[in-house]
């Protein structure tokens, strides 16, 4: 179970660059997963009051699904340029991915929930 990748997170920040925090968090037995994934991306994600926050997570649904490539990606697209700011969560295993998003325009938060099916609450 020490090596269980489903028990270990990585956790990669973009903004102005991208950048991967570079150590793997291995959790302790009985947290939740997803819990912790959330707590770690919103950790990672600097605050501005006047920004809106969205947190997105994936769980796959079939063997192969490539979650956090997918999130990486849109976050890719939205990152540099300024009033962007996003942290990618995800269990080594590729089990589950979140990706908290934060920006100053309400609009490119909407198009990436859009681009991941999902409307802004």
């Amino acid at each position: 179970m020490q090596n269980d990748p489903s028990r270990s997170i990585r956790v990669r920040v973009y903004g102005e660059a991208v950048r991967d925090i570079g150590r793997r968090f291995r959790l302790a037995p009985g947290t939740d997963v997803k819990a912790a994934l959330k707590r770690a991306a919103l950790a990672a994600v600097p605050r501005h009051p006047d920004w809106t926050m969205r947190v997105f997570c994936l769980e796959r649904t079939a063997p192969g699904e490539r979650l956090a490539f997918v999130l990486d990606g849109l976050a890719r697209r939205e990152a540099g340029g300024g009033h962007f700011a996003a942290a990618l969560a995800a269990a080594e295993d590729g089990s589950v991915a979140v990706l908290v998003a934060a920006a100053k325009e309400l609009r490119r938060l909407e198009l990436l929930g859009g681009a991941l099916g999902t409307r802004a609450r």
